[in-house]
């Protein structure tokens, strides 16, 4: 097993990737906190992770307060005494306290801008503020952070998601650097797509149906756990040579997203 006897923090880990890759880390040996806004959704994944013979906990969090992350923390290291792992999986574009759909920058409002940049950047630094004092003194972590192609392309109507996906590709690469005499790695995922449910429930029905049908192309959306598989590499022995990098997972597009 990859992670045998780690302890694991996944933040966001009641849907999507971190559900995903919440079952993959206990599979290979890890202790899991599930951690995560919607409580019920947290309970649901730890008792799967649980009912499979392995260990895992819940905890309820608002990750853009930086007093619950250091809750977060202090409950994992209560329970376990020790955090190998850490996985800021949540973040989005759309969803709770912002509006329905993106839009242009000339309507935007710094509502909506500090909202993207709460829930994408401030919340993976409370997160990771909260930790690395402790992987400091063990001189031992990994850290994945998880951004967007929006960052790295540009995106048509996202320009604020896109600029707070950026903010997090420079923090992983800057972090990594200071935590290199640690012995504390840092990375960051970028996906180009991802078949969530969230992403799902936005896509026209017969859209989803063709690319669920059709594997073979890597301009398909990818799954939860074959993002949650390279998330395994980044947080395993594995990738011990590995810091500061940013994993594109998938095909750049050719001309900005919409």
């Amino acid at each position: 097993m990859k992670l045998k006897d780690k302890v694991a923090i996944v933040v966001g880990g009641g849907s999507g990737i971190g559900r995903a890759s919440s079952k993959l880390f206990a599979e290979e040996g890890a202790r899991v906190m599930v951690a995560d806004i919607d409580l019920d959704s947290a309970d649901k994944v730890a008792g799967e992770i649980k009912f499979a013979g392995h260990e895992a906990l819940s905890f309820k969090i608002d990750f853009t307060k930086e007093s619950e992350a250091l809750a977060m923390v202090k409950a994992a290291l209560d329970k376990y005494g020790k955090i190998d792992i850490l996985a800021n999986v949540a973040g989005g574009s759309v969803g709770r306290g912002i509006r329905d759909k993106l839009g242009p920058f000339s309507e935007s409002t710094k509502e909506e801008w500090d909202r993207l940049f709460d829930i994408n950047v401030n919340g993976p630094r409370n997160c990771t503020k909260a930790v690395i004092h402790h992987m400091m003194q063990r001189r031992s972590g990994k850290i994945v952070c998880f951004a967007s192609i929006a960052a790295v392309s540009g995106m048509v109507n996202g320009t604020d998601y896109a600029a707070a996906k950026g903010a997090i590709i420079s923090f992983t690469r800057s972090l990594a650097i200071e935590m290199a005499p640690y012995g504390v790695y840092v990375n960051c995922v970028t996906p180009s797509g991802v078949a969530t449910e969230r992403i799902q429930a936005f896509m026209p029905s017969s859209v989803g149906a063709a690319r669920q049908d059709d594997r073979g192309t890597m301009s398909n959306l990818a799954t939860p756990e074959e993002i949650a598989t390279a998330t395994l590499f980044l947080v395993s022995d594995d990738s011990n040579h590995v810091s500061g990098q940013n994993i594109i997972f998938g095909v750049p597009p050719s001309r900005p997203p919409r």
